[in-house]
């Protein structure tokens, strides 16, 4: 891995790893390179009809917004980039403030993971572990 590449992706994960929700909200989505992205689209499609389900009216509203924000970003991507894509969405809670961040994330090595996740931490192990 060429160097500069190597510390954006030590930026990244560092950024990425005190971000943290109040309940389970934060979504993590790895594409795999190669993936069809139309498949993750109608996946996350899916798990929106599925937040419905949640009690709480903030998370399911934030859960609903995350997932919106991500199948916008899909439906943009005519095809999964060529290392994978990482996806993260969600309302983190830092200093008594609620702020929505996306962020989408091609990474340096090609990712062999598909992984969906609703958590109050977003999923990085797979990019600490390039």
């Amino acid at each position: 891995m060429e160097e500069d590449k190597k510390y954006e992706l030590e930026e990244f994960i560092e950024a990425m790893k005190p971000r943290k929700a109040r309940h389970t909200e934060l979504i993590t989505v790895f594409v795999p390179a190669g993936f069809d992205i139309n498949l993750i689209t109608k996946q996350l499609e899916s798990e929106k009809s599925t937040c419905a389900n949640i009690k709480s009216t903030t998370t399911r509203k934030n859960v609903k917004e995350a997932l919106e924000s991500l199948i916008r970003v899909a439906k943009q991507m005519k095809q999964t980039p060529p290392n994978g894509v990482a996806m993260f969405a969600g309302n983190v809670f830092k200093d008594g403030q609620e702020e929505f961040i996306q962020e989408i994330y091609e990474p340096p090595e090609p990712l062999n993971i598909r992984l969906y996740r609703c958590d109050q931490n977003f999923v990085i192990d797979p990019l600490e572990e390039m």
